[in-house]
């Protein structure tokens, strides 16, 4: 299956791992890419006060701040799946095991290959010592004590390579308990108990997302982001961000109740149309926000150019 990927535009300093999600909201969200943008800017007067609010109004939609794919790294049998959907793990939590029995006799192997290594290195040094020895009573010819000596090495690097071979039995084995890669909510199962799984082939055993935050991205044109720094009296985007805060619509026309920020250095400029797109972390202890929701941005911020 061909993986479709996070948009090309993801912003600098947000960590989202490029993967597909199979959670339902995913068509959604790809829809909601190439729907043209609908903005609703308005300006709202404060009686009696020496400044004015702006307020505007843009389309955006909910992403989990991360989403990732989890993969077997090693073949194997699928013996035990340690997770309910919708459960939320921890990064390092083990989610699936798979037969260990073959990767703990390749272990066992790789251990008296490394002991047999070991034995020849001793009796290798042992014969390099005597020929050293004879060697200075003049008893042995120096190209026998060179010998001894080139022995020696041999032998060290066969016991490197059979240590080699041991760490990467062992490796192999622990990867036989498959562990979440960061924290968040985990999807169903894609296999089940008595499934063989293959690491080459990149086969998906489940994703999770993190939905605590959440991202929300929305998209400002150059005529909108222009006249909020006018307003504003703000140089740049940044310094306009820091002065602003969100909030969101659901489409219950509910005002969301826990207000978001701009990532720092969360927006990007496509150079070919102007417009700017700006991603925002939003809190969601209570899982109102779920991926792919539309909803609206609302910026406010203190007219400060009056």
């Amino acid at each position: 299956m061909k993986n479709p990927g996070i948009p090309s535009y993801a912003p600098r300093g947000i960590s989202i791992v490029k993967s597909s999600f199979n959670f339902p909201f995913y068509s959604q969200l790809i829809s909601a890419l190439i729907l043209p943008l609908f903005i609703v800017t308005s300006l709202i007067p404060r009686a009696g006060m020496a400044s004015e609010a702006l307020e505007q109004r843009f389309d955006g939609v909910v992403v989990p701040r991360q989403w990732v794919q989890v993969v077997p790294q090693v073949n194997g049998v699928v013996s035990r799946i340690l997770f309910e959907p919708g459960q939320h793990v921890s990064k390092g939590d083990v989610l699936f095991e798979l037969d260990p029995d073959n990767f703990a006799i390749d272990v066992r192997i790789a251990q008296s290959e490394l002991d047999e290594a070991r034995a020849h290195l001793s009796l290798a040094e042992d014969a390099a010592q005597r020929q050293a020895r004879l060697l200075v009573e003049s008893a042995t010819a120096k190209q026998l004590a060179r010998q001894a000596e080139i022995e020696v090495e041999i032998e060290r690097a066969n016991v490197a390579h059979k240590e080699g071979s041991l760490a990467k039995a062992q490796l192999a084995l622990t990867r036989t308990r498959v562990v979440s890669p960061l924290s968040g909510t985990i999807g169903r199962p894609h296999v089940a108990p008595g499934a063989f799984v293959e690491a080459a082939r990149g086969m998906v055993l489940a994703e999770i997302a993190q939905l605590d935050p959440m991202l929300v991205y929305f998209q400002v044109p150059y005529v909108e982001r222009q006249r909020a720094l006018d307003r504003s009296g703000a140089s740049d985007a940044d310094e306009l961000f820091d002065n602003s805060t969100l909030s969101l619509e659901l489409p219950t026309e509910r005002i969301y109740e826990l207000a978001g920020k701009p990532e720092p250095h969360g927006e990007e400029i496509d150079q070919t149309t102007d417009v700017m797109t700006v991603w925002a972390s939003f809190p969601n202890p209570h899982k109102i926000l779920v991926p792919g929701l539309k909803v609206h941005v609302i910026s406010h911020l203190e007219d400060q150019a009056r």
